[in-house]
């Protein structure tokens, strides 16, 4: 049979689907790439959501950003998994929900396996032997606040503290600094939390979080950082990610 693995990505090929938006998660993860894995990315629908009424904003967080078109784009390069590459659609409908979504971006791929963020993150999790007691930071309103809050506690876990910096578009998202990353990361370090959990993809904050581990003494998730160590461990690849934090540099 003719051998046809690819010459750069001759241990895997990553497959990431990302909002039209999002300027983040390509960059990322391409840091993170180990020898011999490469990572294709294809891009969905934008993210343009109404921050001046709550009500329209919670309906407008409802709406899936991935097309079929986007899909078939990323698997027509025949990748060995994909990425969900934008998070907040898998917190929104509980554990259940996840894995319907999962199913059902699965399904529009063509049955190419695919990692959701909040799995991951459950994941990590997991790994790190359930912190139950959770400081969670997003960068959104309240209405994507609440629903974060709700699959956590789901899935057995306490969010003692929380904290949503409202950025109104991704791009106020992306114009993120360390400064004020750092600042909210101390915010929902409160007493009694284990683990601090950072949603949301468009967050340039994986090249900080050893830093920030170092600081406060604890484990802290982020969904990018996640996503990719759920990817590689699924396809049996276990490079330690050296300077992206404890999960991908221990387990």
């Amino acid at each position: 049979m003719e051998d046809l693995r690819d010459a750069l990505g001759y241990r895997a090929k990553i497959g990431i689907v990302v909002p039209a938006t999002n300027t983040i998660v390509e960059p990322e993860l391409a840091a993170m790439q180990p020898p011999g894995v490469t990572n294709h990315v294809s891009r969905m629908s934008a993210v343009l959501r109404p921050v001046h009424d709550m009500q329209l904003y919670k309906e407008s967080i409802s709406k899936s950003l991935e097309t079929p078109e986007a899909l078939a784009a990323i698997a027509a390069c025949k990748p060995d998994v994909i990425i969900h590459g934008h998070s907040l659609n898998s917190f929104l409908n509980g554990i259940s929900g996840a894995h319907a979504m999962k199913a059902q971006v699965e399904a529009m791929a063509g049955g190419i396996p695919v990692i959701l963020p909040s799995l991951a993150i459950l994941r990590g999790l997991e790994v790190l032997k359930h912190p139950r007691k959770l400081g969670v930071l997003t960068p959104w309103l309240p209405p994507a606040d609440e629903a974060c809050i709700e699959f956590f506690k789901a899935a057995g876990y306490e969010v003692v503290a929380l904290k949503g910096l409202k950025h109104p578009t991704p791009f106020h998202i992306a114009a993120a600094d360390a400064a004020l990353l750092d600042r909210t990361i101390d915010e929902v370090n409160a007493a009694g939390v284990e683990c601090i959990v950072k949603c949301g993809t468009n967050s340039a904050m994986s090249r900080l979080v050893k830093g920030m581990e170092a600081r406060i003494g604890k484990p802290i998730l982020t969904v990018n950082i996640a996503s990719y160590w759920a990817a590689l461990r699924f396809l049996g690849i276990h490079d330690k990610l050296t300077g992206y934090g404890h999960l991908v540099e221990t387990y």
